[in-house]
């Protein structure tokens, strides 16, 4: 499990990858603060753990996005950028569609 944690990270720690989890974060935060109604449990099809994990999207987003990268694995494996950057894309593709 290390080494698939190690792996997914050193392919996603390159510049432009880098560039657009900063983007798509900092573009699904303002959405967020945009329209809070579509992201709300209650005034949209969300549930709770939905805006749980788009704001653990942002937030991975954004630490991947700057360039800080954990040194432990652990850290490494709880922000990864992948999954990070698919949950960003689907809450970007609910907002805008």
């Amino acid at each position: 499990m290390n080494k698939i944690i190690a792996y997914v990270y050193a392919v996603m720690d390159k510049g432009p990858l880098r560039a657009l989890s900063l983007l798509m974060a900092l573009v699904l935060a303002g959405c967020i603060f945009w329209d809070p109604s579509r992201f709300a449990a209650k005034t949209s099809s969300l549930e709770i753990w939905h805006g749980f994990l788009i704001m653990w999207a942002v937030c991975a987003g954004v630490i991947h996005g700057v360039g800080f990268r954990p040194k432990s694995l652990l850290w490494q494996g709880l922000f990864c950028p992948l999954l990070a950057d698919l949950v960003l894309l689907c809450g970007l593709i609910f907002f805008w569609f």
